[in-house]
Formats: structure tokens, C-alpha cells, sequence
């Protein structure tokens, strides 16, 4: 069995938790830089960064944080030390074969990622989400709880889908953009912006992006 070990000791670790494949991974503890605490869910907190781990490649590694820029910035760091990732299936997840999904995936309670959808690396596809046939989901986007993406649709990389939205076929979402929660688009959304409402408009740019 292999020893794991969950970056991120927070609200997100509980269904990282619960769906992990025991069979398989036993989890050593959490890294989490900022707890005070000593455990967490019952499993102790060892490390508070990498330097700490004495031989960290002998162990598997899952990024539980929810923010998506620090998830990215933790697979950065992992990557560059060769770490190993692993996915994160619930066994109630419904992945097409036809599929093809990164490292260092969350995919859970009852999700669905239907036939040649691609899913890129580090994403959350959350409870109750859809993924429908053809869309593509770049590196470190959070597909959240009981949304739907429908046919053909491309979500960029380190997007925010908000839970219960949906996005109609054939639209792009560009990268680092926020979907509110409820939202229902139906028009291509740019890079580094907010939509919101039904239908969505854009009510904030990032202005890192201009």
C-alpha cells in the first residue's frame, strides 16, 4: 500500500477524504503551512513544507486547497521536485473511457465527465458536476458542485465555475475567470473576468489583466 500525503488541512480535505481509494493509499498525514493544530479529520498534521519531509519521493502526494492559484503554485513545486500526484476518484464518479484526465485530479460524489472530454491537470470536478462530451478543462479550473458544462465547451485555465451554473454548448470560458454561482451563460467570457447573473454579464474585470 502506498503512503500519501494531502497538502491542504481545510473544509476541502473532507471530501478528498472520504473518497480516496483505501485500497490502494494509506494517508501518512497533511502539510499545511499555516495550521496551528496537530491534526485534522483524525489524521495527524506533520509537515508545515516540503524541506520537512525527509525522503519526500517516497511518497504520493494530493493538493486538498480550493483556492486555485495556490493549488497551482503547490503543483508547481511539485512537479519541479518530481513528486508524484495522484487522482482522487469517488467511486460514484462517472468517467467516460473515452476521456482523458490529467495528474492530481479531484472528481467527486456523482460527478459525470462524458465521452472525449479532456481534463487537464490539478482540477476539481466536484460533486454533482457535469462535464459534458467534447469540452475541454485546462490545468487547475474548479468545476463546482452541481454544475453543468455542456457539449463542446472550453474552460480555461485556473477558472472558477460557480456551483449550480450552467454554460451552454459550443461557448469558451477564458483563463482565470470567475462563473457565479447560479450563473447561466450563454456567450463566450474572456480572460480574467467575473460573470454573473441569468443570463451572465460581466460584472468585474481582473486588473492584473487590464
Amino acid at each position: 500500500m502506498e503512503k500519501l500525503i494531502i497538502i491542504g488541512a481545510g473544509g476541502y480535505a473532507k471530501s478528498v477524504l472520504d473518497s480516496i481509494d483505501y485500497y490502494n493509499y494509506k494517508v501518512k498525514g497533511f502539510l499545511d503551512e499555516f495550521s496551528i493544530e496537530e491534526e485534522h479529520l483524525g489524521h495527524p498534521i506533520l509537515w508545515h513544507s516540503l524541506d520537512g519531509i525527509e525522503h519526500p519521493e517516497k511518497y504520493f502526494y494530493f493538493i486538498a486547497i480550493g483556492n486555485n492559484q495556490r493549488r497551482k503554485d503547490w503543483y508547481d513545486r511539485l512537479c519541479s521536485g518530481k513528486l508524484r500526484l495522484i487522482n482522487v476518484v469517488d467511486r460514484s464518479a462517472i468517467i467516460s473511457p473515452e476521456a482523458k484526465i490529467g495528474n492530481g485530479c479531484f472528481f467527486g460524489k456523482m460527478s459525470v465527465v462524458n465521452s472525449r472530454a479532456i481534463i487537464g491537470n490539478n482540477c476539481i470536478i466536484n460533486t454533482k458536476s457535469l462535464v459534458e462530451h467534447g469540452c475541454t478543462v485546462h490545468n487547475h479550473a474548479n468545476i463546482s458542485t452541481n454544475s453543468v458544462i455542456n457539449g463542446d465547451v472550453v474552460v480555461g485555465e485556473g477558472t472558477f465555475v460557480g456551483t449550480c451554473s450552467v454554460t451552454v454548448g459550443q461557448k469558451k470560458i477564458g483563463a482565470w475567470s470567475t462563473i457565479g454561482a447560479g450563473a447561466v451563460v450563454i456567450s463566450d467570457v474572456g480572460d480574467g473576468v467575473t460573470v454573473a447573473g441569468v443570463p451572465a454579464k460581466e460584472i468585474k474585470k481582473s486588473a492584473m489583466l487590464g
